[in-house]
């Protein structure tokens, strides 16, 4: 009558307790492989991992339910339910909270069948009433023993090897596996593991890796971000990514970044950064910030991949677009831009500019009579006797066959502009050694001032080579400024 009474309901409660309990444990292993397809919003692969838990205990878990963080059924598309209200039954109804980082991701819900385990106690009881209360004891010391080394071992292993592999470390080890629950679960873990270190490595082939805290100190880097970076791991963890910066962005570029992660944002672009050697690399960036149930930024993942050779490719075509091919000097449309810039910089200086429209006299004779390749070489050498006579600010632009153009920023005087002209004539109307042959030029220039002549860069350009051609009606290699005209 005691055992009846007194000690058969304490087992069935027990044994219920343990049920649920366990149960809730299997159901944090279970979290693991779906956790991140739901933030991946993968239905494919959650659907797959939640047809394989109806699978695996379809002996005990009746009604598997998933549900988003807005409270939405996800699964399954179609109401399955089964009568749990079946008189020959035991059902336990369990809700549990997925979530990562205290961020709530969705609920799963289902009913336990733990008739079986009932019956057992039942049975267990009625054939243990006639025995003498040391063989009770026994009978419950090797139950423990052998839960404890059937499940509590087991599922100790399982939860460090999740918490390895939360931090990045797949080198773990699993329980021996049996043919139960236990072992088919271990299965499944085993089997999500190699899943997850097989992408692991493929995003670690393919991408610069790092995480940081909320203060944006770097917590991980992968090989890929050492090896690019030339910085060892010791080197990088523990500080922020200004160890990297290359200083070729502005502070609002990164103030921008860090407003944008900082409120919950992911961010996207390109970023130029330098190795500890100096050398200089791009990437193409992606930061996602990982929040607490507040909203609030805990850590940071970026994703990198390195674009430098694009970047140099576009660098290079942009570079031929503006530029000479033959002297290297910059063409007329960028010529132009320097000459909008050097107009604005004397406006608000309250100083002057000055544009020199310059047209080689003689060059067509010795082109002609030597050649084209002897005509590249002249205009070439020309281009170096020009650049020879201007100042860091000013600049020259080759805008045609023979004809060129120069920026002068910063003018106080117009003597100093004739100074620099005259110079032109001077080194212009020296000898140029082509080969064997010995070539002379010269030169016809007509220059044109901001603001005397014009506000606007075509109609100082056209000013200036208005003067050029008067010059040259009236006997070439000399110059002369609009006023002289």
């Amino acid at each position: 009558m005691l055992i009846q009474n007194y000690w058969t309901p304490l087992q069935l409660e027990k044994a219920k307790s343990d049920f649920e309990n366990h149960t809730r444990e299997l159901l944090v292993l279970t979290e693991t492989a779906i956790t991140p397809h739901l933030l991946q919003r993968d239905f494919g692969a959650l659907f797959s991992n939640m047809e394989y838990l109806e699978e695996s205990y379809e002996d005990h878990w009746l009604n598997i339910e998933l549900y988003n963080d807005s409270g939405k059924q996800i699964y399954p598309v179609f109401q399955r339910k089964v009568n749990v209200l079946d008189q020959d039954k035991e059902f336990i109804h369990i809700a549990h909270r997925i979530e990562i980082e205290g961020t709530f991701l969705g609920q799963l819900e289902l009913d336990l069948d733990w008739g079986n385990q009932k019956l057992g106690v039942v049975e267990n009881a009625n054939g243990i009433r006639d025995m003498v209360v040391l063989m009770v004891i026994l009978g419950i010391l090797v139950t423990v023993i052998s839960q404890y080394r059937i499940v509590y071992v087991p599922l100790k292993l399982l939860d460090r090897a999740t918490n390895k592999i939360s931090q990045g470390d797949f080198n773990i080890e699993l329980p021996v596996t049996a043919e139960d629950e236990i072992g088919r679960l271990t299965k499944s873990f085993h089997t999500m593991a190699e899943e997850l270190a097989f992408q692991k490595n493929a995003l670690d082939q393919h991408a610069i890796v790092s995480t940081s805290d909320q203060d944006g100190v770097i917590t991980y880097a992968n090989k890929k971000f050492l090896d690019i970076s030339q910085y060892s791991r010791e080197e990088l963890i523990g500080k922020t990514h200004q160890v990297i910066e290359s200083n070729i962005h502005p502070p609002e570029f990164y103030e921008e970044m860090w407003r944008t992660i900082s409120r919950g944002d992911v961010w996207h672009g390109e970023v130029c950064n330098q190795s500890k050697m100096g050398e200089k690399y791009w990437v193409s960036s992606t930061i996602v910030p990982f929040l607490d149930e507040q909203g609030v930024p805990q850590r940071y993942i970026s994703l990198r991949t390195d674009i430098t050779e694009r970047k140099q490719a576009e660098e290079q075509l942009q570079y031929m677009a503006n530029h000479d091919i033959l002297t290297g000097l910059p063409t007329r449309r960028l010529g132009k831009e320097n000459l909008s810039r050097a107009i604005a910089a004397a406006r608000r200086d309250k100083t002057k500019a000055a544009v020199f429209f310059i047209d080689l006299d003689g060059f067509k004779l010795v082109n002609d009579s030597l050649g084209h390749d002897a005509g590249d070489i002249l205009l070439v050498s020309v281009a170096e006797r020009i650049s020879s006579c201007l100042r860091e600010i000013d600049s020259v632009a080759r805008i045609g066959g023979d004809e060129f153009m120069i920026v002068m920023s910063g003018i106080n005087s117009c003597e100093n502009v004739a100074k620099v002209a005259q110079k032109l004539i001077d080194v212009l109307v020296s000898p140029f050694t082509l080969g064997e042959k010995v070539v002379s030029i010269g030169a016809s220039i007509g220059i044109a001032l901001y603001p005397d002549h014009g506000n606007e860069p075509e109609a100082l350009l056209k000013r200036a080579d208005e003067v050029m051609y008067s010059v040259k009606n009236k006997g070439k290699n000399s110059f002369a400024l609009c006023d002289d005209v």
